[in-house]
């Protein structure tokens, strides 16, 4: 009698993918009062690799800083992860890849970016926190799926 694949979800790497920085109006917007526009976006993306259940997570923000009509400077990290995601319901690998496994890659990328917008000798930026879950609830309640109007206890 063949047992059932006990449920398996590990780290087995992290990575930066990409990183870019772009400061097209450095030094002259050092000399401008600090009070930027800041807009973050955020996307993930996730594949799988393997039927074993390996899958890579990428999880892009973009960071841009304007002041008035001047960007003072965009910054971008996709920061990943290989992730080993067995033996779950279908439902349950969809939550882990789009809410476990970007917030585990969130404080990796909020470090890139943080470190790009330092090196770049501009006033500390840390990216807020995230909260994937409520996100990925969200998102299940927009397309209307049963899993998320189960009441929450």
């Amino acid at each position: 009698m063949a047992e059932a694949q006990s449920p398996a979800f590990s780290i087995q790497r992290l990575y930066v993918k990409d990183v870019s920085f772009e400061a097209p109006h450095v030094p002259q917007i050092f000399l401008e009062e600090w009070q930027p526009e800041v807009s973050v976006q955020m996307d993930n993306t996730v594949n799988a690799i393997d039927e074993a259940g390996v899958y890579d997570v990428q999880l892009k923000v973009n960071v841009t800083a304007q002041l008035g009509d001047k960007t003072a400077y965009i910054a971008e990290a996709v920061q990943g992860g290989v992730f080993l995601i067995a033996g779950f319901p279908e439902q349950d690998r969809t939550r882990l890849t789009a809410s476990v496994c970007p917030d585990i890659l969130y404080s990796y990328v909020r470090e890139v970016i943080s470190g790009l917008v330092i090196k770049a000798s501009f006033p500390v930026f840390l990216l807020s926190p995230v909260n994937f879950d409520y996100l990925y609830q969200k998102r299940m309640q927009e397309k209307g799926s049963p899993e998320a109007s189960a009441p929450a206890e």
